[in-house]
């Protein structure tokens, strides 16, 4: 599905497709919009076993973004809304593209950028500015699956 949400006043479309699950009844709120978990699919379970494991860290929540192409993308931002707690893991599937990091350390902030290849897992401070830059390179789909724990 693709998400319109308001900015300064005005309707914008996602430019990318999203979808989400969770723990059932846990709310997931960004950008003013409800995003309610309704359970876990095996397939989606299985992996985020899999996160888990590997990241060390509990998980309840979801959001999967779907890149058709190089010009979809993720706005610079940063995941600090109420309830967010913990490091975000970030899988990859499909297409290599450019994730961009600032890193927010006292004495020498830096820009990081990485390439995320199919089945990479990153893990990472929400907190801090990042994005997934347009590219003009053709560039296949990616599937991007960011596990997040939301306090209840």
């Amino acid at each position: 599905m693709r998400e319109s949400f308001v900015i300064y006043g005005r309707s914008v479309l996602a430019p990318r497709s999203l979808a989400w699950f969770g723990e059932p009844g846990l709310n997931y709120r960004y950008t003013q919009l409800d995003h309610i978990g309704a359970g876990w699919p095996a397939p989606i379970a299985k992996l985020r076993q899999q996160v888990e494991s590997a990241s060390g860290q509990r998980f309840n929540f979801v959001l999967i973004n779907r890149y058709a192409h190089g010009q979809e993308h993720m706005g610079w931002h940063r995941d600090d809304e109420k309830g967010c707690c913990g490091d975000i893991a970030s899988l990859s599937i499909g297409a290599t593209r450019r994730f961009s990091i600032d890193i927010d350390e006292a004495d020498a902030p830096r820009r990081e950028s990485v390439d995320l290849n199919n089945g990479s897992l990153l893990i990472f401070d929400g907190r801090q500015r990042h994005c997934l830059r347009p590219t003009k390179k053709p560039v296949a789909q990616r599937i991007n699956l960011t596990f997040r724990l939301i306090e209840t």
